[in-house]
């Protein structure tokens, strides 16, 4: 995925459990990528009912210009601000201090993200 959109769909091959691969793709504008890894049913050792996973994105800046999409942005500031939430509201941290270093560290991801809306 870059810059919201699947740019490449790669097939498993195997027993499906990991894979290598060495694939390019045609970049023409500064921007973000992803890789998802997806299935539409559980199986065997993952028993979610809709097993996903994502990468952190990588940036790529083409010609020295910044990746900036707005709505990108909105969409990672809206991602965080749940993720937030979620850790203000849970309960299993093992201290107060695990829990603050958390918080501050998406509160720093998410300023990250508040600079490019603008």
């Amino acid at each position: 995925i870059c810059n919201g959109d699947v740019v490449r769909d790669l097939k498993l091959s195997g027993d499906r459990q990991s894979a290598d691969i060495n694939e390019s793709l045609p970049i023409s504008r500064s921007g973000w990528c992803v890789l998802r890894a997806w299935s539409d049913k559980s199986e065997y050792p993952v028993l979610d009912l809709y097993p996903y996973a994502t990468t952190s994105p990588i940036y790529i800046s083409v010609a020295g210009s910044n990746p900036s999409r707005k709505e990108d942005a909105g969409y990672f500031v809206a991602w965080i601000d749940r993720m937030i939430q979620a850790a203000k509201s849970n309960q299993d941290w093992n201290t107060e201090r695990e829990k603050t270093a958390v918080l501050s560290l998406l509160d720093y991801a998410r300023n990250i993200y508040v600079g490019m809306e603008k």
